[in-house]
């Protein structure tokens, strides 16, 4: 049964949509006075510490015309992340942070587990997946001085990004010490970066640099008000892609007819000199991108909110004014009759065999509508290039712990992260890597 239901929390009550048709009327419905989707930017803006006339500035929608800065940074998000020039210089940084990163002698520090040697490291996969994606995203998105003036940030917002979603449950700071601790940290990180000289800051991407220009045109001029800016948009490029990575890899490992297949596939993407031709590997690779595609309909819990701003008839049910509304697009990507009997289970060749379900409704990995998510194309490229780049310069295999077989990690499906969920505490997964035999 989809039909629209409600549920009360503290008080309020909230619509909860996860009939694919539904989902489509919301999306359909771009009239901001039935269902206003600012109202959750809003809220987690204000939990970053946006003032209420920062706010009002961003979205007052008389400032460009019938569109707000709001309005106009989605359309800088598309420019910097959708297939372009804009894009192939971020993706050409990325690709040669990734490069230099996954090599044998760099793996160190707190991946490594007891037990490496010269010739092989054991590693946590976790952990390795989390520094090295976080770490290139980094220095892609904000060149070099972002490290200069904060060399913890790395270790610090990882921590943060753990515990991140306390801030958005509106957890008190006497019940998440730690969360607040660092978030206080990595915020101090954005401010440092804020103040340096913009010479300083050449190197950083052009939405960076542009976002930054346009709210001091906004006259949006405060560090206190700049730095959350920047720091909101390192969670959100950062969040996502390293956990993805997790899974891909997990499952990989766990499936070694799956594993052989998948790096004879990516071979030819390889030119002579070793340097990853990832154009071949989007256009020429049917089962990485159906992995890609089957992991994210698995791993990936993203909700879509809108306020109810006017009486609304929604799958039989009257939304009432003032009310929320939330879209768990993951329910609509268990519907068997889109996706067979075996819906919650994983097979790394469903979008191979039916290329139909990328553009099928109940398949909502992105969200959609107005609030697609612009960095999509970018979350399947770092995807990529990091799994292929594993499987081409190294020779992974599972640690067992105490002599018993490896695992499959648990998902750790109780914590309401909005994104891709990591696995449980402690469900790690360890693994021996040796460098590739030329």
């Amino acid at each position: 049964d989809r039909t629209v239901f409600s549920i009360t929390v503290m008080g309020a009550e909230i619509y909860v949509v996860t009939s694919p048709d539904d989902v489509l009327t919301v999306y359909k419905n771009t009239n901001t006075t039935v269902f206003d989707y600012n109202a959750q930017i809003k809220d987690i803006l204000g939990i970053f510490g946006f003032t209420s006339r920062t706010m009002n500035l961003l979205f007052d929608e008389e400032k460009f015309g019938g569109k707000s800065w709001m309005d106009l940074c989605h359309e800088k998000f598309k420019l910097q992340m959708h297939p372009g020039e804009k894009l192939d210089e971020l993706q050409a940084n990325l690709l040669s942070n990734l490069d230099h990163s996954l090599t044998f002698n760099l793996l160190s520090g707190d991946m490594i587990q007891p037990g490496s040697t010269e010739k092989e490291k054991v590693v946590s996969l976790y952990a390795w997946c989390s520094e090295v994606l976080v770490d290139a995203a980094t220095k892609a998105f904000y060149g070099k001085a972002l490290y200069e003036v904060a060399p913890n940030l790395l270790p610090e917002f990882l921590i943060f990004d753990d515990e991140a979603w306390k801030l958005y449950s509106k957890y008190p700071e006497f019940a998440a010490k730690k969360m607040f601790r660092y978030k206080a940290k990595v915020q101090s990180a954005f401010e440092r970066y804020v103040d340096l000289p913009k010479e300083q800051r050449q190197d950083a991407s052009w939405l960076i640099k542009n976002i930054e220009e346009s709210l001091v045109e906004l006259d949006v001029t405060e560090t206190s008000q700049l730095a959350p800016n920047l720091f909101l948009l390192h969670r959100l490029l950062n969040t996502n892609a390293y956990k993805q990575c997790f899974w891909c890899l997990a499952y990989l490992l766990h499936d070694q007819q799956l594993l052989q297949a998948v790096k004879a596939e990516i071979q030819p993407a390889f030119q002579a000199d070793g340097q990853l031709n990832l154009d071949y590997l989007l256009d020429n690779g049917p089962l990485i991108n159906s992995l890609y595609e089957e992991n994210l309909r698995l791993c990936n819990a993203p909700i879509g909110a809108r306020q109810v701003m006017s009486k609304f008839a929604l799958g039989g049910k009257v939304l009432k004014t003032g009310n929320m509304l939330l879209m768990p697009y993951r329910q609509l990507h268990f519907n068997e009759q889109v996706f067979g009997t075996n819906a919650t289970e994983f097979d790394a060749k469903r979008f191979l065999k039916d290329k139909n379900l990328l553009r099928s409704t109940s398949y909502r990995p992105f969200g959609g509508g107005s609030t697609y998510c612009p960095g999509r194309f970018l979350a399947k490229r770092e995807v990529l290039m990091f799994v292929a780049l594993v499987l081409f310069r190294f020779d992974i295999s599972l640690v067992g712990k105490d002599g018993e077989k490896a695992k499959f990690p648990r998902m750790d499906v109780t914590i309401p992260l909005g994104g891709v969920m990591g696995p449980v505490v402690g469900d790690d997964i360890i693994m021996e890597v040796r460098p590739v035999k030329s």
